[in-house]
């Protein structure tokens, strides 16, 4: 297996957990890790940095993965994009549109990069296989979905992603932009979106602790959303309608283990009762206890740098078109 010369920019939760998955996989070899904060840069065997440009300039790696805070996101970047580097960037893509389009237009420039977003639910087990039952056309066509996420998030603490400055927004762009990257992804390009956010409970906080949202496609296609930091019970719902059935999604395994058992459960319309039951068909459903949604994102990746692949999901259109999203409920 190639291996590619890899720094992470990085190194709070969600550096170590990129560090992980390429440890795992085998095709990165990390040379160095960086970040501000020097007391998370400790027990690595790795070459440290506290500056990133430093970072990419003394190392000079192939792969670049971002693992900063919002603000400092497209910066690295496309800083690493131009210096020849294949990048790798957490979500959100920044902390506004304009941060994302910076990005794509320095992507653009530079034809023979590869830039993906770690977008990851896409990649849990669930997701896999209602994308795969909708594909198939065996439930028809998707004509409506919903989807519930929320957590039980403490707006009062002293930390960067409650601080507007440095993480752009609320609930909404910390957890919610994974729900609508779903909802997109199941059931397709929205043209319309109508919400509001608010601070329902943490009323002396800088973002929102809630976000509504109804949208709806060229097709007639509706979606709705409902993120959420005050859901105090951590919840995972996504229920997708279509012709001739329905997919339920619950719960999403995670390091925390806080959204309960994911599932997936789907049925086929039964107007003739042949369950015994109108509106009680039979149903049939899938649970998980593993999560190698990291790994199949960092596979996805490498073989798009390797060049046996592309970069499917986490694009940068998908950056864009779901920070259009977010900023259009943010105007409103």
């Amino acid at each position: 297996m190639r291996q590619y010369s890899t720094v992470i920019i990085g190194m709070g939760r969600m550096g170590k957990t990129r560090y992980q998955a390429m440890k795992k996989h085998g095709g990165f070899c990390v040379t160095a890790i960086c970040d501000n904060n020097v007391e998370l840069l400790s027990n690595y065997s790795e070459n440290i940095y506290t500056d990133w440009k430093q970072c990419i300039d003394i190392e000079s790696p192939e792969v670049v993965v971002v693992c900063t805070i919002n603000a400092v996101i497209p910066d690295v970047v496309c800083y690493a994009i131009e210096k020849g580097c294949q990048v790798f960037a957490e979500k959100p893509p920044g902390k506004s549109l304009q941060d994302a389009l910076r990005m794509k237009n320095c992507a653009d420039q530079y034809k023979n990069r590869i830039l993906k977003f770690g977008f990851n639910h896409r990649y849990h087990n669930s997701v896999i296989e209602a994308k795969s039952l909708i594909d198939s056309g065996f439930l028809g066509e998707v004509v409506a979905a919903r989807g519930v996420y929320g957590k039980a998030g403490d707006l009062s603490k002293n930390e960067w992603r409650n601080d507007i400055e440095l993480a752009g927004g609320g609930i909404l762009l910390d957890q919610g932009i994974h729900m609508l990257d779903l909802l997109r992804y199941f059931v397709g390009d929205f043209t319309e979106i109508n919400g509001f956010t608010d601070k329902l409970v943490w009323k002396e906080s800088v973002g929102e602790d809630t976000a509504f949202a109804t949208m709806k496609t060229e097709r007639g296609q509706v979606a709705t959303l409902h993120s959420s930091a005050i859901q105090w019970k951590h919840k995972f719902d996504v229920d997708i309608i279509c012709t001739n059935g329905y997919i339920a999604l619950n719960g999403l395994i995670t390091s925390t283990k806080s959204y309960g058992e994911e599932r997936i459960t789907y049925y086929k319309k039964d107007l003739e009762q042949k369950s015994g039951k109108l509106g009680n068909p039979t149903e049939y459903t899938l649970c998980f206890d593993e999560d190698f949604s990291w790994d199949y994102e960092m596979e996805e990746f490498y073989d798009a740098v390797c060049g046996n692949g592309v970069v499917e999901n986490g694009t940068v259109e998908d950056a864009v078109a779901v920070m259009e999203l977010i900023d259009r409920v943010y105007r409103n």
